[in-house]
């Protein structure tokens, strides 16, 4: 079943973890809520918003959620419908966390009492504050990799895949911002809306989460400039081990340009080459040049110019 209900005392946390025609009718029957929001959780990867009406709050919230699989971080939609005596949570896939949170809330007696002792504002308040904590391992774990990245590039490991794990670093990064921006602006207009369920002593908690977000954006710009900062370097590094390569190979074909010059003259079917019939003299101009390529070279790799 789609649908879980917790209850205490005046209050209801109903959470529905699947978007089916079950929870459609459920949610028609017994709240008139505005079609638009009913259709705003049919749909996937809603604006996240904050819709007021005269007697519930509807919230969109994203939170930043680890896939394995691909190592990517994406969005999950967490829809709330915010009332009197009521706070319902909506997700069109099912949220590990969120689901986490519900059971706990439902079977630890202490967690229900602290969550649901005041008013369904308040109990929005732990989830939001759960939800956003919970992504911070998500978040230790990119500061981990890239950390270890960094030591790799500085200790002069060579890995070619440096580059292609920059990327991925730098789209997770990139990524977490683009989800935790919006919800930073939307968390704060929630501690400037007033209602009976969300009344001026919630503001301190709202901005709690507000200032919380704020440091996991701050984290989120220093692990992108270590991140760009590490891309510039890598390129830095590729770029001079191309350029020895490259002067390597240079050196090596300059070095053999006059012998090859030399034994394509001499090995032309004219006569009158100088020594051309003198094969000890012929062989000593070739050791001679080539006594002076090395000794070219050898200077050349004394002065690092190779």
């Amino acid at each position: 079943m789609a649908i879980k209900v917790i209850t205490q005392q005046n209050l209801t946390w109903i959470n529905i973890d699947r978007i089916d025609e079950e929870a459609l009718t459920y949610l028609k029957k017994n709240h008139n809520f505005h079609h638009l929001d009913i259709e705003d959780i049919q749909s996937e990867s809603q604006t996240p918003k904050v819709d007021a009406y005269k007697n519930y709050l509807f919230v969109v919230l994203q939170v930043p959620h680890w896939q394995g699989n691909t190592k990517t971080i994406v969005p999950l939609e967490v829809d709330c419908f915010i009332g009197e005596n009521y706070l319902i949570t909506v997700q069109n896939t099912k949220v590990k966390e969120m689901k986490n949170f519900f059971y706990k809330c439902m079977k630890n007696r202490q967690t229900k009492r602290e969550w649901m002792s005041g008013t369904s504002g308040f109990l929005f308040y732990h989830v939001l504050e759960a939800l956003f904590h919970n992504s911070r391992s998500t978040l230790n774990n990119i500061g981990k990799q890239i950390s270890k990245m960094e030591t790799n590039v500085f200790s002069g490991e060579r890995n070619p895949h440096i580059v292609q794990e920059l990327a991925v670093h730098r789209r997770n990064v990139l990524s977490f911002r683009r989800i935790i921006d919006p919800q930073r602006y939307v968390i704060a207009n929630l501690s400037h809306t007033r209602k009976p369920f969300l009344n001026d002593d919630l503001n301190v908690y709202f901005d709690n989460v507000v200032d919380y977000l704020n440091k996991i954006w701050v984290i989120l710009d220093t692990y992108r400039d270590t991140v760009d900062g590490l891309h510039v370097t890598v390129e830095s590094l590729i770029t001079q081990r191309t350029n020895k390569v490259v002067g390597t190979l240079t050196a090596i074909s300059v070095g053999l340009l006059p012998l090859t010059l030399l034994s394509g003259i001499y090995g032309m079917n004219i006569d009158n080459l100088p020594f051309a019939h003198n094969p000890l003299l012929v062989w000593g101009m070739f050791a001679i040049l080539a006594i002076v390529i090395l000794l070219a070279l050898f200077t050349m790799r004394r002065n690092k110019w190779l």
